[in-house]
């Protein structure tokens, strides 16, 4: 390696370590922002719009059955949010031994196919793993590290960091049209001290179209069994082998539904993935179902 490239590598590293630590500080300014973005959402919904708006145009009835259905939202938002927060992605060195404690000669590819040793975490890297510079920590099935909810979504809280993203979309669309209703009643001239309201209407607004193309995405994810990480390195492989004129398959994508159950849990009526709940994906976040049809990266590839 010569001088230069030294020098880019060690500019990398400094660049990688400083914007790990300035996520390690702002991820908790960011839970204690997204917190009170949704305080006070809530407190201009129930202070202002239901007593002063919704009451008086819409009457008693339809009003309690449109505050329930909010306070629903709110909860699924709040639930599957704080979940992500404090559920633990996965961090195999919970389970498998240190470097350092194996006997001289033993390797982790002995482990199964595409184990690796990470020289960092010091324990070992099993399929989909991949180490996180701002938890410090090898992640399960990692996807990314999330600054708002100041965690890593990984093999365990995958699920809640989706719902999370459903819930608040929808409950940023029922906001948003909710907040028409003074919109409307005061054709645009609304009272000085309810000018807020403006203000949630445009940033529930923004939310919502943030979140869609997040719901996209990952929805997109789920149905093809990837992370975000593993989407990009199956693109290189994907291109690689068709300049080769092979074909490359995903290995651990076994059929739509099998995907959305490896997330969302095994269930006969698909409507259960949506209620709150802490049961644990299936698996380990150690091993993953094969599709027989597909390739490893390193492996060989089918001709076309």
């Amino acid at each position: 390696m010569t001088l230069m490239e030294q020098a880019c590598y060690m500019c990398v590293v400094c660049v990688d370590r400083c914007f790990s630590v300035a996520l390690r500080v702002l991820g908790p300014v960011l839970v204690c922002v997204a917190n009170g973005l949704v305080g006070l959402v809530v407190y201009m919904y129930l202070g202002v719009l239901m007593p002063e708006y919704m009451l008086p145009m819409l009457g008693m009835c339809p009003t309690v059955v449109i505050v329930c259905f909010g306070l629903f939202l709110l909860f699924n938002i709040l639930f599957n949010y704080w979940s992500c927060v404090l559920t633990r992605p996965g961090w195999p060195g919970h389970y498998l031994p240190s470097t350092d404690d194996l006997e001289e000669g033993v390797d982790f590819q002995d482990y199964g196919e595409g184990w690796r040793a990470c020289k960092r975490c010091k324990t070992g890297k099993p399929p989909r793993t991949h180490h996180c510079s701002v938890c410090r920590r090898c992640v399960m099935k990692m996807d990314h590290h999330c600054p708002w909810v100041n965690n890593c979504v990984g093999f365990y809280n995958y699920r809640y960091f989706c719902l999370f993203i459903v819930y608040t979309a929808v409950g940023c669309a029922y906001t948003a049209l909710t907040c028409l209703l003074p919109l409307v009643a005061s054709r645009g001239r609304m009272p000085a001290h309810h000018q807020t309201l403006v203000f949630v209407f445009v940033l529930t607004l923004s939310i919502l179209f943030a979140l869609t193309l997040f719901m996209l995405w990952h929805g997109y994810l789920v149905a093809t069994n990837q992370t975000t990480i593993e989407f990009y390195s199956n693109r290189m492989d994907a291109a690689d082998a068709k300049k080769r004129g092979q074909q490359w398959i995903n290995p651990y994508s076994v059929g739509m539904r099998p995907n959305f159950e490896q997330v969302f849990g095994m269930s006969r009526n698909v409507l259960t993935w949506l209620l709150p709940s802490w049961r644990p994906p299936p698996g380990d976040g150690m091993d993953f179902p094969l599709n027989p049809s597909g390739q490893w990266a390193t492996g060989e590839m089918r001709a076309v």
